[in-house]
């Protein structure tokens, strides 16, 4: 059986931390893959750890140290090797990394319940002077555990740049014949509901709901059709993995559906 893109990663950070001294504890992004945070992009290069025995930052083509000191409850231990927790892992993507990478990363793990909002804040108030620490605090207000996937905390951030009404999150809707549904987006004075449409929806149908690819493509045109069909929607649009990412894509589509409409 072939190895999926993030078990390669994690075989990777694995080997490279078992060649360094047993001070170094994998630290911000490659802790975040070992604890299965989602990533946007590809994978470092290099291998991080956090290590207490230096002072200042030493890399190699293979790892980049980190100084720093980290307390008994802020590492774990996780494949074999020593790592930062939940807690401590996501507040150091949340110091270092883009605000996009860090909601991202904190979504996912309010959502599972690897972190709470309240540990992050308690954590951050320990470091007032650290660098990154109001573009942390930031993200963490943010952060929203009802984002279900990464594709849709990415859109949250690509609307919050674009300035467009932030829209109620998972909000439900009832069928006329039992149905129920949350959809990722919906802005109840326009009448619009907004989804992400992850392509694993489709291409891994099998795995996560025992369906083929086409039926799938049926469920989900006649879910839409109910949901267009209550009196509170006036509006329904789509978008993907390329809509967000492409500059400035995501919020034509969503300016273009928000524009006054006749019911």
């Amino acid at each position: 059986m072939s190895l999926s893109l993030d078990e390669k990663e994690i075989m990777r950070i694995v080997a490279a931390v078992t060649t360094l001294h047993g001070t170094a504890v994998v630290s911000r992004l490659s802790a975040a893959a070992l604890w299965g945070m989602p990533r946007l992009g590809a994978p470092p290069k290099r291998v991080h750890v956090t290590d207490s025995r230096i002072t200042q930052t030493v890399q190699n083509a293979f790892t980049v140290k980190h100084a720093g000191s980290l307390g008994p409850a802020e590492v774990a231990e996780r494949f074999g090797v020593l790592v930062t927790t939940p807690t401590r892992t996501a507040l150091d993507i949340a110091l270092t990394a883009s605000f996009r990478q860090s909601v991202v990363v904190l979504d996912h793990c309010l959502r599972s319940g690897l972190v709470t909002k309240d540990g992050l804040r308690r954590d951050l108030e320990r470091q007032p002077t650290a660098r990154g620490s109001a573009r942390a605090a930031r993200a963490i207000d943010f952060a929203d555990h009802r984002a279900n996937r990464p594709g849709e905390s990415l859109s949250r951030v690509v609307m919050l740049e674009a300035r467009i009404e932030a829209p109620e999150l998972q909000a439900p809707f009832d069928g006329p014949d039992s149905q129920h549904a949350d959809v990722d987006f919906f802005w109840p004075g326009l009448g619009l509901v907004g989804e992400f449409d992850g392509m694993t929806k489709y291409r891994d149908s099998g795995r996560w709901s025992g369906l083929k690819p086409h039926e799938v493509v049926i469920a989900e045109k006649v879910r839409e059709d109910w949901i267009r069909a209550d009196p509170a929607v006036r509006g329904f649009v789509r978008w993907t993995w390329h809509d967000v990412v492409a500059s400035g894509r995501l919020a034509a589509l969503l300016s273009a559906a928000m524009r006054p409409r006749l019911r």
